[in-house]
């Protein structure tokens, strides 16, 4: 069954917010997807939503934008920014390099100063952490919205969706980035075979919903 959408007013008024703050900012999160993560918080009725994988914030403030919308909740920013959580698994070698190379703590900082500039710090709770011990924080059932966009190897990916399913609430939404991506694949077959029904392909990012 395919998600109910929001009035046409609430999606442009979303969508002018997520494109005033997010086109600037590091990271590979377009406008589109942007808006559709701000949207898929109101159409969940999201009180918690959690980006695993933040980066320079671009996921994170769309979903901050949502629960703004709302007038509730908050968005779980999930990310140690370390280069060893970053080269965990296996990953192309061109993969490894760039991330090597990268300032994360540079990134975070410019992440922080973004919250700020955007308005949304209220409707963000920023734990700086990695994933696996960032769940230990995390009630069961507690999540309406999950975006997986961390560490894209196909152990830590594959890991996250056994770590994090139950901290799902039933019929929540899991939003899968780069499934066009070899090593994002087994990760997804697991979701599958946990229930997960696929309700939007965007070729390279998938909603599904949890049963």
């Amino acid at each position: 069954m395919p998600l109910p959408e929001p009035s046409p007013p609430i999606r442009a008024i979303l969508r002018a917010r997520v494109e005033a703050a997010i086109p600037a900012l590091h990271g590979w999160t377009s406008v589109d997807k942007g808006a559709r993560l701000a949207e898929l918080v109101l159409i969940a009725g999201a009180e918690r939503s959690v980006e695993l994988g933040v980066f320079g914030g671009r996921g994170t403030i769309s979903l901050a934008i949502g629960h703004e919308a709302r007038g509730e909740g908050q968005v779980l920013a999930i990310d140690p920014w370390e280069k060893a959580a970053s080269l965990e698994g296996e990953n192309s070698p061109e993969n490894d390099d760039w991330w090597g190379k990268l300032d994360h703590e540079a990134i975070y900082v410019s992440f922080v100063q973004a919250l700020d500039a955007s308005g949304t710090r209220p409707w963000c709770r920023v734990v700086r952490l990695r994933s696996a011990q960032a769940v230990a924080e995390v009630a069961d059932g507690s999540i309406q919205v999950l975006h997986q966009d961390s560490n894209h190897s196909e152990a830590v990916s594959t890991a996250e969706v056994e770590q994090w399913t139950p901290k799902l609430a039933p019929r929540g939404l899991w939003i899968a980035d780069d499934t066009d991506w070899v090593t994002t694949q087994r990760a997804q077959r697991r979701l599958v075979e946990l229930g997960y029904e696929l309700v939007e392909d965007h070729t390279s990012w998938r909603v599904y919903r949890k049963p």
